[in-house]
């Protein structure tokens, strides 16, 4: 099941790529809403990020508190984005201590009810550090790592951008990997996570 999401994983980004390679200048400007600042909290759930896209999880009391900037990069207008985003999080109950992420993100917008209510998903890729190794990621025959994979995966609601609004609400799942061995043995973590984005210009 983890190759399979990983495969599927590269092969949206290697689509989204090519599908922004293969648009024409004018539709790969910045939005004219580029910058956007972010805010979240999540709970530490010891589920697979699979079984967590599927519904399923177990939550722990272990929390991380995030807040973050975000800029769009290229755009296909009310379709997709590439967007490059860093963040600071901050953790507190099984484990104490701070970590810095960041992410290239490819966000899809394309709904057909996206004229009542602005919904877009996003999927990131990029490093984590943490500033020292995270408790909850140990296993007995594998240590934690500080230095992991940042995979986000989000949706985002808000009211339609015609009506001047620059607040969403924010559901995402914030994830750190070994990339299934690739990056570390480590486990890593998933907090799903509730916060609000502010588009700034």
């Amino acid at each position: 099941m983890c190759s399979l999401l990983l495969h599927l994983f590269l092969k949206s980004w290697l689509g989204a790529f090519l599908l922004l390679a293969a648009s024409p200048a004018q539709a790969l400007e910045p939005e004219s809403n580029q910058w956007s600042i972010l805010a979240y909290g999540g709970q530490w759930s010891a589920n697979s990020i699979g079984s967590i896209l599927r519904g399923r999880t177990e939550l722990r009391s272990s929390y991380v508190g995030v807040v973050g900037a975000n800029r769009s990069l290229y755009q296909i207008p009310n379709r997709l984005s590439l967007e490059l985003e860093a963040n600071v999080g901050t953790h507190f109950g099984l484990q104490h201590h701070s970590e810095l992420n960041s992410a290239l993100l490819f966000r899809w917008r394309r709904f057909p009810w996206r004229d009542h209510l602005n919904t877009s998903v996003a999927f990131g890729l990029g490093p984590s550090l943490a500033f020292q190794a995270p408790r909850i990621e140990e296993r007995p025959d594998r240590p934690a790592s500080p230095l992991l994979v940042f995979m986000p995966v989000e949706l985002t609601l808000g009211r339609p951008l015609t009506n001047g609004s620059f607040w969403e609400l924010l559901l995402r799942v914030h994830h750190r990997s070994g990339a299934y061995g690739v990056v570390s043995p480590a486990r890593g973590s998933n907090f799903i996570s509730l916060g609000l984005r502010s588009r700034l210009f």
